[in-house]
């Protein structure tokens, strides 16, 4: 690896790579919803592992990646990118000031970014010599064979793109679009090749100007957007519902639309959301109670809590559950799943719980809340730290990372995290908030909450 870093010389199979395609929705039958997934040399993974953190370490230490930019960077994550848009889009719902968010979705994004402007780009961010060269070693004369089933097609050349499976990939991505914050005016957030742009309504001049400008970059930069999948989503009360458009054409209207596998609304209500996991849920549910009818409940537990819980849980420190009828709904999956191994004669369902050892779905919730909040306050450079602001009063009782009390008009913001943790957080014991590891506070939070 040494030598192939000096010479900036790649054997033909770290370059070669099976694409296996993977579907992602839509028509079967229609190869464009497939994404190509590159399956690479393991031993070009290993120097990849090795130039990643030499490249991502630079780039931090400088600044190049916008702090706007949530995706494949550590301490990051979908999370953090839909709390920082949710703490302003509830904000404005709250003072009632509509927000408009327009979604842009790149034209096969990863497989489009042109070679050369790539290694311009990096030697412009200050990028330069062996690193420079093996990079471009690595992105040039690489070929695929796609593998449907046991089929495996002749090699084929890739004119250009950066491999998609592979470890340096998305951060080359990053690396690439990382000067779109100079030509944005409004509020955005991106997570690798998702980008959402937004500002309230009676901003709509500077919004369409930033989508123009998009728009000029994405030409010069032969990125394309693909304008059929690009909308907008109308949040807020009484919204003028403003026309957007890219390249003259009219962007889609959306009411509801999935926002990094979280569904949002324009009321920003979480009751379609609710259903659609519960409707997922189920179907395994039902698929468990077929297959595992007559196991022990250890085994069903297992089985609930691997592929079952985590679509019930996905980004619920986001997202949270307001009406009653919504909370009884998410309950109900596990009712169902826990009652599987006993049959007809069971026990109460605290007793199947108890048995099984699994909480309720309510009490889930608020632990991923507070490890959320512990994650955002002690971690030294969390992106969501400023969505938890302390309180700065000397004679606060008890611990001294208190939140400060949020004012709210709605249910809307009263439900954000932050005002929905308030008070479990501020009573929480000293011992347990001041813990110097994510492991200690979850052990000795369970301890204390058993």
């Amino acid at each position: 690896m040494k030598q192939s870093f000096t010479s900036g010389i790649l054997p033909f199979d770290w370059k070669t790579a099976i694409v296996r395609p993977i579907f992602k929705k839509g028509d079967k039958f229609n190869p464009c919803n497939y994404r190509p997934i590159s399956l690479t040399s393991l031993i070009v993974k290993t120097m990849e592992s090795i130039i990643y953190e030499t490249l991502i370490k630079f780039l931090l230490d400088q600044h190049l990646i916008p702090e706007e930019q949530h995706g494949f960077l550590p301490g990051k994550s979908t999370i953090s990118n839909l709390l920082c848009c949710l703490s302003n889009w509830t904000r404005h719902y709250d003072s009632g000031v509509p927000v408009d968010v327009v979604y842009l979705d790149y034209s096969k994004a990863f497989d489009r970014v042109p070679k050369r402007r790539l290694l311009a780009k990096l030697e412009n961010l200050g990028i330069a010599g062996n690193l420079l060269h093996w990079i471009g070693a690595f992105l040039s004369d690489r070929t695929f064979r796609v593998k449907v089933g046991d089929g495996l097609s002749e090699h084929r050349p890739v004119l250009s793109g950066v491999p998609q499976g592979s470890i340096l990939g998305p951060l080359l991505f990053i690396a690439y679009t990382a000067d779109l914050k100079v030509i944005i005016q409004s509020p955005f957030a991106m997570y690798a090749d998702d980008i959402k742009i937004y500002n309230t309504s009676n901003n709509q001049s500077i919004l369409k100007s930033d989508l123009s400008a998009i728009g000029e970059w994405c030409s010069v930069w032969l990125l394309p957007l693909n304008v059929c999948k690009c909308s907008v989503l109308y949040i807020g009360k009484n919204n003028p519902q403003h026309t957007y458009t890219i390249d003259n054409s009219k962007l889609t209207k959306s009411e509801s639309l999935s926002d990094l596998g979280v569904f949002l609304t324009s009321c920003l209500s979480w009751s379609e959301h609710v259903q659609r996991v519960v409707k997922k849920a189920n179907s395994l549910v039902f698929l468990l109670s077929k297959v595992f009818a007559k196991s022990h409940f250890s085994v069903v537990s297992k089985f609930y809590r691997t592929y079952i819980r985590p679509i019930l849980e996905f980004a619920n420190s986001v997202w949270a559950p307001i009406f009653q009828k919504d909370v009884l709904l998410l309950e109900s999956v596990q009712r169902k799943a826990s009652r599987i191994p006993f049959g007809r004669t069971r026990p109460k369902y605290k007793d199947r719980l108890s048995m099984m050892q699994l909480p309720t779905l309510s009490d889930r919730r608020k632990r991923g809340d507070l490890i959320v909040t512990f994650q955002a306050l002690k971690a030294p450079q969390s992106p969501i730290k400023h969505l938890f602001p302390l309180a700065h009063n000397s004679r606060t009782r008890g611990h001294c990372l208190k939140l400060s009390k949020d004012k709210f008009q709605t249910t809307v913001r009263q439900h954000f995290i932050v005002n929905r943790i308030f008070d479990s957080w501020n009573s929480l014991p000293s011992d347990i908030v001041m813990c110097d590891s994510i492991s200690s506070f979850k052990r000795k939070y369970d301890a204390y909450n058993v």
